[in-house]
């Protein structure tokens, strides 16, 4: 395990598992914003991301849900062929470390810096195989949050859950911009467009945290208050910027917002969280 941080922020992450970050810790407040457990051992071709897969922050590349797909080769893992699997090390220093998997045909490289009460992560992904290479990355960062805190989206248009299009916050089902408690029983995934700058927040009483990016032009919000899975509910919120809104790269395609890599390119890209301070204003 490697450790980076300050005296406001402590993140704490395993090159051997996925480059996983573990832990992403508060300490002003000493609020935990990770879901946390054990890592699981299922981590081959055909390891399903269930409930005990589900923690802390992962990066789904070059898909989230599993697909078929020619160019990769056949069928793509689900949430993706980075996770639980092991990176390289090329930096680790007190604030930033720097890890990378690297295959046949792709480099995929994360820098992590921690700077104040921020992380910035710098993402960089290379195409070292002999074909065009198409992929879908969404940021997988599974947030403990607690009944009551609030949601907070700026620079999204319309979200979409499946067909249905709504204006934040008001999903037919209710305002989703406060958590539920785990008892809800509401399992949902929503998409926006986030063609130029965007950000997405928790905030709650003891602090809050936000995203923010200006070239990743989609957004994804998981939110899952013991609908999901059945027999080993969670308790969950994932704000998770992405490529593209679809849970598949097959269905990237399809809408014609797959990332397309060409022989020997590299595309990066890169998300700010800050870690904020309670605001009595956001909780009203």
């Amino acid at each position: 395990m490697l450790s980076i941080g300050n005296d406001r922020l402590g993140l704490s992450m395993s090159p051997d598992y996925g480059a996983r970050v573990l832990s992403l810790t508060d300490r002003s407040s000493g609020r935990q914003w990770l879901v946390t457990g054990p890592q699981s051992a299922q981590t081959g071709e055909d390891a399903a991301y269930g409930a005990d897969e589900s923690v802390g922050w992962d990066e789904c590349f070059p898909t989230i849900l599993s697909c078929d797909h020619a160019a990769w080769g056949g069928r793509l893992r689900d949430h993706g062929a980075l996770w639980g699997r092991k990176w390289m090390v090329d930096r680790a220093d007190p604030d930033c470390v720097n890890t990378r998997l690297e295959t046949p045909g792709f480099r995929f490289t994360r820098r992590l810096t921690v700077t104040g009460a921020a992380v910035v992560a710098d993402y960089r992904v290379t195409n070292l195989g002999t074909g065009q290479m198409p992929y879908l990355w969404s940021q997988h960062c599974l947030l403990a949050t607690s009944p009551g805190d609030r949601i907070v989206l700026a620079g999204h248009e319309r979200l979409r859950v499946e067909d249905d299009h709504f204006v934040w916050p008001s999903h037919q089902s209710r305002d989703l911009s406060i958590v539920g408690p785990l008892e809800e029983g509401l399992a949902l995934k929503a998409y926006s467009e986030t063609p130029s700058h965007a950000s997405a927040a928790i905030v709650g009483l003891d602090g809050g945290i936000i995203l923010e990016w200006e070239d990743v032009p989609a957004f994804g919000l998981w939110l899952c208050y013991g609908g999901w899975p059945k027999g080993n509910p969670v308790h969950q919120v994932a704000l998770e910027p992405t490529t593209a809104a679809a849970d598949s790269l097959a269905a990237a395609e399809t809408t014609g917002h797959a990332r397309t890599l060409g022989v020997d390119e590299t595309h990066t890209w890169s998300v700010r969280m800050t870690l904020t301070a309670r605001d009595e204003r956001n909780l009203q």
